[in-house]
């Protein structure tokens, strides 16, 4: 499982899996580990509780590690951006149909969440993608012998 305040990567470990990517991040060692801690929240919040395979912080596999590396490269460059504040509230949505010389207009509202401002990074999903069991509530893990 993925501590949330024992970083899993160190920032020379993120400087040369982002240098190998041909990408970059500037930043002192200091706000690149405070990044690291960030970006491994997000990942933990992902996938504690629904890691594949068991393993303590210290060994997360390699796709975990390069998944808080690319969420703390976001979080270098946008401090709170994987897990911005919102305020739940209720957004007016409004809807017109009309066919011919019918017209038919909707006004309604529909609550926010959390999700619908947390963003979805792709290269993070994929790294994760194999190392996390399905969600749905019915996925156990099997012990065969």
């Amino acid at each position: 499982m993925l501590s949330y305040t024992d970083p899993a990567v160190s920032p020379a470990e993120a400087d040369a899996y982002l240098v190998a990517a041909g990408q970059t991040w500037t930043g002192t060692n200091e706000a690149k580990a405070a990044a690291i801690i960030r970006g491994q929240r997000y990942v933990a919040g992902i996938g504690n509780g629904r890691w594949a395979t068991e393993w303590d912080n210290d060994q997360a596999p390699e796709p975990v590690r390069f998944a808080i590396i690319e969420a703390a490269q976001r979080e270098l460059a946008a401090p709170g951006s994987l897990s911005p504040d919102y305020v739940a509230a209720k957004v007016v949505k409004r809807e017109k149909k009309q066919v011919g010389p019918l017209a038919k207009e909707l006004e309604y509202a529909e609550a926010t969440s959390a999700a619908s401002v947390r963003p979805d990074i792709e290269i993070i999903d994929q790294l994760l993608a194999g190392q996390l069991m399905a969600s749905g509530g019915a996925s156990v893990p099997v012990l065969r012998m």
